[in-house]
């Protein structure tokens, strides 16, 4: 037979419900009637102890998930978002009514009429939980919304163990707890009307998971917005509030009890006259069916754009204007509701992917290569693209990765990579800035050296032995033929010249700082032309948009605008831009580097639309890693292709490497890899000028910067014939005066067998007294004294 309950329970269970039926009295009382006059001493003292409770309750902003966004022609274009809580807040007028009339039929029918608190409510729950039956809630929506408004802070703590004391507080079933919720829910009513605070109560209720308020629910379950859901799906999500453990809707085990619960909050609505009989009809014989729309939170749900977003995500953390230390600004993407407004195009960054897929292979057994190219705009540093050949991922790897190529190792866990002769224009900017000419003829052979110049002093380092690309590019060159065929020999002692020190001086102050690697000027001298140490994609195609900017680097930047919550902006930094060398300067060093163009190492990539482009080609030794930078007035773009790491041991050579499956862009009739960087360049450069244009023309160099005598014209520029001069039997500095003077561009060509005296002027290909247009290039040999 059952046993018997003990006298002492049955008596305490007795004094129970006196008691809290004695408090609700009290509570009656203090929110219905607070201005009449209790008579009795118990009731006196009932008030003032309910009272003495805390009243001010803090409600500090929502939870809100972060986005960011990218510009897809004039379309802000959201790419990721960033929450702990997947919520949208919305305002009164953007919830339907069947919302709102559901809200209240499911969870406190008496809503509109009790004072925060529902004292019959309170009795009934506590006789049930006293007889032994399952705990029974008597809640009202003000009072949910205050345990909602203590465990949203709860959640908010700094770490797990505070989160988890501060969440036991709000969830403790104690009638102190409950009482001190019930005094907050009185005071809350006193202060805002109703339909604020229900609008609060829909705003922060759960739904299941990482779901949270009634906007991002009727996202997430049905595709839809808290606006324009059917009386039959705000009712299902209501039901859910309930217990959200077993009665979301993206379980489909759930769905019986979520319609039983559904259909109950129905018949509440029709008994109160919330919606007719028709409604509620055809509400009941609705079947559950939902269309769950994920809301990811992370840079993998970017898709092309990962690699880029991931770059904004690390910009955040590393930067005090998003937070004061680097848990506040990881919070702050979190949970701050933030729209960060990038300077992302999505259309060309569809172009730099596509091209890039189209030219490097993701991943081969045989090679370990990898690929990344970025875009800047001139004179604003926007970061207008950024791609890898890498999908972007933080879990996956194979053709999937989350190092960001392009980026430094703060911004995106890369080591950087050797940038060859990309660097070069570093010396080439520090040789005119000193007085030294374009046209002036250097000694271009290899060799070893160690007659440097470092910050002022003889320099101390390990000697320098370097080679030549090609054996045909030694003897003496003028700087513009060593620029255009990038030979080494030439920038060495060009930088013989010059301070080392300042050399690496103008590439820091255009941004070009190292990653890793051996970066003292005064010990290692291979810097000069892009040996030593390692730099970033980004930061050499910002470097060459600030010499397109007529020598005025900006810095780049990914954050255009970051909007808060309630309309504001808040304070982001923008990009810094500084005067680094004389626009004179940087005109004279644009004039040099469109010889690359012209029939130098990028002599094939210039783009189809006639835009002036100038820039430099990159290879380090054994072709380990190669370069391609360029740029238009208007956008700068770098592409790096190279080994990233080894296989078995070793890395290849770029030029030895077919890459399988890919079209051939150049004259080789391969898909070499040595050559995939220039297919990668054209096609980015080609999308990008479509929509951002650029100049025909330049400015001219001043003569100073020549010769001191006439400007020469480029090629495309000529407009004028004229004749060859005869030069055999000069000296190369007199036959390139010569040549200047009659208006052409000259190039030494090696040495050859003449009677001539040796290192004198042999001949000119064009013969002289041959016609030719202004502009045009004169090849010279000189002779070895043995014809």
């Amino acid at each position: 037979m059952p046993s018997r309950p003990r006298t002492g329970s049955a008596v305490s269970a007795f004094f129970g419900m006196l008691a809290i039926a004695v408090v609700a009295g009290v509570m009656v009382a203090v929110a219905v009637t607070p201005a009449i006059a209790l008579t009795g001493t118990t009731a006196k003292s009932g008030i003032s102890a309910f009272e003495e409770l805390p009243s001010d309750l803090k409600i500090s902003a929502l939870d809100q998930k972060t986005e960011i966004y990218a510009k897809d022609g004039d379309k802000d274009v959201l790419i990721a978002s960033f929450f702990a809580q997947n919520r949208q807040v919305v305002k009164w007028d953007e919830i339907s009514q069947v919302a709102k009339n559901a809200a209240v039929a499911g969870e406190d029918v008496r809503y509109y009429d009790h004072g925060g608190i529902d004292p019959l409510g309170i009795v009934r729950a506590a006789v049930g939980n006293l007889a032994g039956s399952d705990l029974q809630g008597a809640s009202t929506i003000t009072q949910q919304y205050v345990k909602n408004v203590c465990v949203q802070e709860a959640e908010n703590q700094p770490t797990q163990k505070q989160v988890t004391a501060a969440y036991d507080v709000c969830t403790d079933a104690s009638v102190g707890r409950k009482l001190k919720e019930a005094r907050y829910a009185i005071a809350l009513e006193k202060k805002y009307s109703k339909d604020q605070i229900l609008l609060g109560y829909l705003n922060i209720a759960g739904f299941g998971g990482r779901v949270y308020g009634i906007e991002s629910a009727a996202e997430y379950y049905f595709d839809s917005t808290a606006e324009k859901l059917t009386v039959a799906q705000a009712a299902s999500l209501i039901a859910i509030v309930n217990n959200p453990q077993y009665l979301r809707l993206d379980v489909k085990d759930n769905w019986a009890r979520n319609k039983e619960r559904r259909d109950y909050i129905l018949g509440v609505e029709l008994k109160n006259r919330m919606i007719t009989k028709a409604q509620y009809d055809e509400a009941v014989a609705t079947p559950i069916a939902t269309k769950i729309t994920t809301t990811q939170t992370g840079c993998e749900a970017a898709g092309v754009a990962g690699f880029f977003c991931d770059y904004v995500y690390r910009t955040v953390l590393n930067d005090s204007a998003f937070g004061k230390t680097k848990n506040e600004r990881e919070a702050n993407l979190q949970r701050s509701g933030w729209k960060i407004y990038t300077t992302l195009d999505l259309k060309a960054e569809r172009a730099a992917k596509k091209a890039m897929t189209a030219y490097v292979p993701k991943k081969t057994t045989s090679y370990n290569i990898g690929g990344a190219a970025v875009t800047v705009e001139v004179g604003t540093g926007r970061i207008l693209t950024m791609v890898t050949n890498k999908d972007f991922s933080y879990t996956k790897g194979g053709t999937s990765s989350a190092v960001n190529y392009t980026a430094n190792y703060a911004l995106g866990q890369s080591g950087g990579w050797q940038p060859g002769s990309t660097f070069k224009v570093f010396t080439l900017l520090d040789w005119l800035k000193t007085g030294h000419t374009l046209n002036t003829v250097v000694d271009s052979n290899p060799g070893t050296v160690s007659d440097f110049t470092a910050c002022g002093k003889p320099y101390a380092g390990i000697p320098y032995t370097y080679g030549n690309d090609t054996s045909d590019e030694g003897g003496y060159q003028s700087v513009l033929t060593g620029t255009a065929k990038s030979i080494n020999g030439t920038f060495v002692h060009m930088a013989q010249q010059l301070d080392l020190c300042d050399i690496k001086g103008i590439a820091d102050d255009f941004g070009v700082t190292p990653i890793v690697g051996n970066s003292d000027p005064t010990q290692y001298a291979s810097f000069v032309i892009g040996g030593a140490y390692t730099v970033s994609p980004v930061s050499i195609a910002a470097a060459y948009a600030g010499i397109a900017n007529e020598g005025k680097y900006c810095s780049p930047i990914a954050i255009e605008k970051v909007v808060k919550t309630d309309g504001s902006e808040l304070a982001v930094p923008g990009s810094t831009c500084k005067q680094v060398v004389d626009p004179a300067v940087a005109n004279a060093a644009v004039y040099a580097l469109r010889g690359v163009f012209q029939g130098g190492t990028a002599g094939g990539d210039n783009t189809p639309d006639g835009l002036y482009e100038f820039g430099k080609t990159g290879t380090t030794d054994s072709a380990y890693d190669t370069w391609m930078t360029g740029t238009t007035s208007k956008a700068a773009t770098s592409v790096w292709i190279g080994n990233n790491g080894s296989v078995n041991g070793a890395r290849q050579n770029l030029r030895k490497v077919v890459f399988p499956g890919t079209t051939p862009c150049y004259s080789s009739g391969q898909g070499l890899a040595s050559d995939a960087r220039h297919c990668v360049w054209k096609d980015i450069q080609t999308a990008v000028n479509k929509d951002y244009g650029g100049a025909t023309s330049w400015t001219a160099p001043e003569p100073q910067y020549l010769s001191g005598g006439a400007v020469q014209q480029q090629p495309d520029q000529a407009t004028q014939t004229g004749t060859v001069p005869d030069v055999a039997g000069q000296s190369p500095e007199a036959a390139e005066a010569a040549l200047v003077a009659a208006g052409y561009k000259w190039t030494l060509n090696g040495t050859t067998a003449s009677s001539q005296p040796a290192g004198t002027v042999a001949g000119t290909d064009p013969a002289a007294g041959s016609q030719l247009p202004a502009g045009s290039s004169v090849a010279i040999q000189t002779s070895d004294g043995t014809g």
